[in-house]
């Protein structure tokens, strides 16, 4: 059986590929050219592709999105291809195969790297299946990672992201992130939360109502985020950034106890310990938390 590719931005004519020709062409491909492309979408969409085929092209397809880093022009000849409907497809056939959604995520995570390649992603639906793949497995703390690692790249699209707050992903995330204090699930988390809060901030009702509920807990998961990471200033500044949505004037008072010499809250506290951990235009805010006035930064 050959599969006819329809025309796409990789070529106007029509191309068809058995299994075993599209097969070898992505392994033997060094590149990420717009034969490669081709190639893995035909295997990715083949009836006849088993699950080891479909494993094999997405783990090739990984390699070569990331040796060497891919140009603009990779980017927006993968965004305007088939690949993200034929990606989306391969998830809700393998939901139930970790290894694929994995690969699955990780690929969604290489190629959607600016905002119009996100919003071709989220417009191909792979938010509704990264969604459905958290909820298939919500206690696999690595299945929950890699979910974080396609959805904070995904809602980098406004449009995405605010979608993402009707279908109820802040509640998805602030399960993962009580699932494992992870640096990674950590930063996914705390990004993606960002994401969609910055989207939404005009709309009056989910700052008014639907937040009210998801507040304090947003809240608890920012600080202790920082109390486990201290030391870690992109995860601090995430969780910063995502803690100034949810606490009024968070760090843009100094806090006077820290002033005094100590203050009991440590990384907890939502008061400014120090210049640098200003916001709103002095200091960079990032995890300048610590307990003693003296205490290293």
């Amino acid at each position: 059986p050959e599969l006819k590719l329809p025309p796409s931005s990789c070529g106007d004519r029509r191309m068809t590929f058995s299994l075993k020709m599209a097969m070898k062409g992505i392994q033997e491909a060094a590149s990420l050219s717009e034969h490669a492309l081709r190639c893995a979408i035909a295997v990715l969409d083949h009836q006849e592709a088993k699950a080891d085929d479909i494993e094999d092209c997405l783990l090739k397809f990984n390699r070569l999105l990331s040796s060497p880093v891919p140009s603009s022009k990779v980017i927006d000849m993968i965004a305007s291809s088939n690949f993200p409907s034929s990606i989306v497809r391969v998830m809700r056939r393998h939901k139930e195969n970790l290894p694929i959604l994995a690969l699955a995520c990780q690929c969604v995570a290489g190629s959607a790297i600016t905002a119009d390649a996100a919003t071709s992603f989220a417009r191909a639906g792979v938010l509704d299946e990264v969604l459905n793949v958290m909820d298939s497995h919500k206690t696999h703390g690595g299945v929950q990672n890699v979910a974080l690692v396609l959805l904070r790249t995904i809602l980098k699209d406004g449009t995405a992201a605010r979608q993402a707050v009707q279908n109820g992903a802040i509640a998805r995330v602030l399960a993962a992130l009580n699932l494992s204090m992870g640096r990674e699930i950590q930063y996914g988390g705390l990004v993606s939360l960002r994401h969609m809060m910055d989207a939404s901030r005009q709309n009056r009702y989910f700052w008014q109502e639907s937040l009210k509920t998801q507040r304090a807990q947003i809240q608890e998961a920012g600080l202790q985020a920082k109390v486990h990471h201290q030391s870690d200033a992109a995860l601090c500044q995430a969780a910063d950034d995502t803690l100034a949505f949810v606490i009024p004037r968070f760090k843009e008072v100094p806090c006077w106890h820290w002033q005094s010499g100590w203050c009991k809250m440590g990384p907890k506290c939502t008061y400014a310990h120090g210049t640098e951990d200003l916001r709103g235009g002095h200091g960079k805010a990032y995890g300048k938390g610590g307990y003693r006035r003296n205490a290293p930064e």
